[in-house]
């Protein structure tokens, strides 16, 4: 098969033939329809000439949606895992490969997603940018309604899902545990923040959403997609002492320096600055503002398999409907450059020739 791979030294997906791979005892194979492209895959093959995070060969595709076309000798003996997973069945494919053990300090406590146990599908270990794809039957989701001719659920939103609605899903629901009402800035209006503003919204039922990007046609999707405002960042102060709005999550999606103070600046006083995006590899925060304001600041990163059904529950409900560009997997390339540079602000599904 064709397979599009990392390779230390390269800072282009490397496109190769490998043999299809064969499932182990407790995986499945798919057959890809569609994978993702995230600013992830960027950095990776950025940093390949330098310090590459993963110093060996792998297929890259993080996010990936398919149907499931052969099991492993131990899912295909389990009646309940089989019948779950049954050949044909529409499936997303969970990026975290996590190891699930209970003797596991991540996974024992619901942090499957941070469990680095095992490199995670299409960030050190084979990913989704192929024909095929194997992965353990516990990081594969059924898709609802099996249908992969469904408008709401085509195999490129899926597969966007794996990451760009799952990661806002589960930063906004389980780290900030955002209430009903509430007040929410979501800083950074691409790919993750157009979902996060329908999340919010749509969702769990924010009470304003206040969207801010430093690009006017990233702000008018946001307004589209339901933000009360959408506004430029050297605006949002203005704006809150007008409405006298007080903020109680922020969620950063950039990572940067004046991001992170901005958030640290507009929060009311037991507010919470959740950060998500990686823009800068260290950010400062005032301890004074921080003690004084006795603010909560927490990460997160990615979801585990609970976030991705959830997210998918939410986009077949029509809650959530993500802005997705189909390309030819042959183009990854280009896509890769598109992203480093800016040009492309939807999110991209790679499709694989038929």
């Amino acid at each position: 098969m064709t397979a599009y791979r990392f390779v230390p030294g390269k800072t282009e997906p490397q496109k190769e033939v490998v043999p299809v791979p064969v499932p182990g005892p407790d995986e499945v194979l798919v057959k890809v329809l569609a994978a993702g492209v995230c600013h992830s895959d960027c950095h990776l093959l950025e940093a390949s000439l330098s310090i590459p995070h993963f110093p060996w060969t792998y297929t890259l595709g993080h996010e990936g949606a398919g149907i499931v076309v052969a099991h492993g000798e131990q899912v295909a003996n389990d009646p309940k895992t089989s019948r779950r997973l049954a050949v044909g069945t529409y499936v997303a494919v969970l990026l975290t490969n996590a190891c699930e053990s209970q003797k596991c300090d991540s996974c024992s406590r619901g942090l499957a997603n941070v469990c680095f146990t095992t490199p995670m599908l299409g960030l050190g270990a084979d990913g989704c940018w192929a024909e095929f794809v194997k992965a353990r039957a516990s990081t594969i989701v059924p898709v609802p309604g099996n249908n992969p001719g469904d408008a709401r659920l085509t195999p490129g939103i899926v597969a966007a899902a794996t990451d760009a609605v799952m990661t806002p899903w589960r930063a906004l629901k389980r780290v900030a545990e955002l209430k009903p009402g509430q007040t929410v800035v979501i800083l950074g209006c691409g790919g993750l923040g157009l979902n996060a503003i329908q999340i919010a919204k749509h969702a769990l039922d924010a009470g304003t959403v206040i969207a801010s990007d430093i690009k006017p046609e990233s702000l008018a999707m946001a307004h589209d997609v339901g933000a009360d405002y959408a506004i430029k960042p050297d605006s949002v102060k203005a704006l809150l002492a007008d409405k006298k709005i007080l903020v109680d999550v922020v969620l950063d999606l950039v990572g940067i320096q004046p991001t992170v103070d901005s958030a640290v600046d507009m929060l009311r006083p037991g507010g919470t600055l959740l950060l998500v995006g990686l823009g800068a590899q260290a950010v400062t925060i005032s301890s004074l503002a921080m003690t004084m304001k006795q603010l909560l600041i927490k990460g997160s990163f990615g979801g585990e398999y609970r976030d991705l059904e959830e997210s998918l529950d939410a986009i077949a409900a029509g809650k959530v409907k993500p802005r997705v560009e189909e390309r030819l997997m042959d183009e990854c390339g280009k896509v890769v450059h598109g992203l480093t540079k800016g040009q492309i602000r939807a999110r991209v599904a790679l499709v694989p020739k038929l």
